[in-house]
């Protein structure tokens, strides 16, 4: 009997891919993507070591060789049940495996729909469905004659094989395109490949969108639907804030879904998952980029199980397992039990931190399930947030409550934009009195105290009933407005 199944880079969500397969009696095989040496190759040996970290037994790991045949022979070898993509890094090695060994999954001819966003777009064309103008361009001409092919002046700028909005650009105009296509043009992409093409693709404003679905001969079924929350920075990069589920679809999502599975088919997806990013504006949903693997942001399986009733490499696997539980699933309506919220960081600046107020306010939050953020006590500074591989911190809420989860995410976006003090500081939590007269040793100790250990006093003081004498006296909070800001704010965490 067949009985293993290898992973092709199990990293981010795609990790909860090796106790799915485990739970239900296989042993699971990680199979690494060669990539090479340079950004893209630290990051991976970086999520790999903290990934590894959590595998409490033993598991064959099998390194990709630039000699397919090498690779082949290896996979072979294993006699595996089945080869799955991980992540971005594992699609292509996946997809050529699973055909060559004769195991479900993609066609390999199919590579170019699947991983270039320029014929993604092509597909869609020649299917009859909306999509997105776009050009690969390799010289300043070249962005140049596209400019003035299209008539527009808002303008993406993005590798051809990219994740993860690095190297994502949204300009406006020559200048701001000409300086972004200078600082890509030389850089590698995420898999350590050189650009030596780039896409331009018309702007699209509106909602953004993720559509999860997992197919089986040719019949995608849909896992999840998420909303994002994205800013762009001054320079015109991409930075996500987040990310909420959609639970109930009104017309305008209904539209999309269906599009998505029209989209799903156009690129010839026949077998296993699509995370499809989609936008819709006032003509209604587009494609903007679709990714043959499952979601990334390393969701917990737990977080998602509460959020849905399940996770998605269980149905992935499942329905890759077999076609009639997948036939089931497409069968059931699409009903998340809870609202479901993913916090990504940012910093808007390079700045050193001494204290980190995140800590203390994620876990007096009800609905925080878990997550990591950058703190004082893993480094002494958070870098600028440019992409998603330099966010400073990642974390999913879900409560029974709705509107809890809502409520706390909310606050902490509003933190983030308007008090970043609260999350990372090397300075006082508060603002001192322009009186210097007004300045107690009491006051004073307040404005050297710790950031972290002084939100901690100051929500257990709440949540304790606020027995005794304040945490912060009042004539400091009447000192500055600002300072009263934080204080509702630490007690709107404490319940108060």
């Amino acid at each position: 009997m067949k009985n293993k199944i290898i992973v092709a880079e199990p990293m981010s969500t795609a990790f909860n891919f090796l106790e799915d397969i485990r739970q239900r009696g296989y042993e699971p095989v990680i199979l690494e993507s060669y990539i090479p040496k340079g950004y893209a190759r630290r990051l991976m040996d970086e999520e790999r070591k903290i990934k590894y970290s959590r595998i409490k037994y033993q598991i064959t790991i099998i390194k990709e060789d630039p000699d397919y045949a090498v690779t082949l022979r290896k996979v072979r070898a294993l006699d595996p049940l089945l080869v799955l993509v991980g992540g971005e890094e594992g699609v292509i090695i996946a997809t050529r495996l699973a055909n060559d060994l004769g195991l479900t999954g993609n066609s390999f001819a199919n590579i170019p729909k699947m991983t270039q966003k320029s014929v993604m777009h092509q597909a869609l064309k020649e299917a009859g469905l909306r999509y997105i103008q776009g050009k690969e361009v390799s010289s300043w001409e070249d962005c140049l004659s596209f400019l003035e092919e299209t008539g527009k002046e808002d303008i993406v700028l993005k590798h051809v094989h990219g994740v993860a909005s690095v190297g994502v650009h949204l300009v406006h105009g020559k200048k701001e395109l000409l300086d972004a296509f200078r600082q890509e043009k030389e850089a590698e992409n995420m898999f350590g490949e050189a650009e030596n093409r780039l896409l331009l693709q018309e702007r699209i404003f509106g909602d953004e969108y993720i559509v999860n679905t997992i197919s089986r001969n040719g019949v995608p079924a849909l896992t999840s639907v998420f909303r994002y929350y994205k800013k762009r920075t001054d320079s015109g990069s991409i930075i996500y804030r987040g990310l909420e589920t959609v639970t109930k679809f009104d017309c305008r999502e209904t539209e999309l879904v269906e599009y998505a599975f029209r989209t799903v088919k156009a690129l010839g997806i026949t077998d296993g998952p699509v995370h499809g990013e989609y936008m819709i504006d006032e003509e209604g949903p587009v494609l903007i980029e679709a990714n043959c693997r499952v979601m990334g942001g390393s969701a917990p399986a737990g977080f998602l199980d509460k959020v849905f009733g399940y996770h998605e490499t269980d149905i992935v696997l499942d329905c890759m397992l077999n076609c009639d539980f997948h036939k089931d699933f497409l069968q059931k309506p699409y009903h998340p039990l809870r609202k479901g919220y993913v916090k990504d960081f940012y910093s808007d600046k390079d700045k050193t931190i001494s204290s980190s107020g995140i800590i203390p306010i994620l876990l007096n939050m009800r609905s925080f399930y878990s997550g990591w953020v950058e703190n004082a006590g893993k480094a002494a500074g958070i870098c600028k947030t440019v992409d998603l591989e330099t966010e400073t911190g990642c974390v999913y809420l879900v409560h029974d409550n709705d509107e809890t989860t809502k409520r706390d995410f909310d606050l902490l976006m509003l933190i983030e934009e308007k008090y970043p003090n609260l999350l990372h500081s090397n300075a006082s939590l508060f603002l001192p009195p322009d009186d210097s007269s007004e300045l107690t040793p009491q006051i004073a100790d307040i404005l050297n105290s710790d950031t972290e250990t002084l939100i901690y006093d100051i929500i257990s003081f709440y949540k304790n009933g606020s027995i005794g004498e304040p945490i912060v006296p009042e004539k400091l909070l009447e000192a500055n407005p600002y300072n009263r800001k934080i204080m509702d704010l630490l007690k709107s965490i404490s319940g108060e």
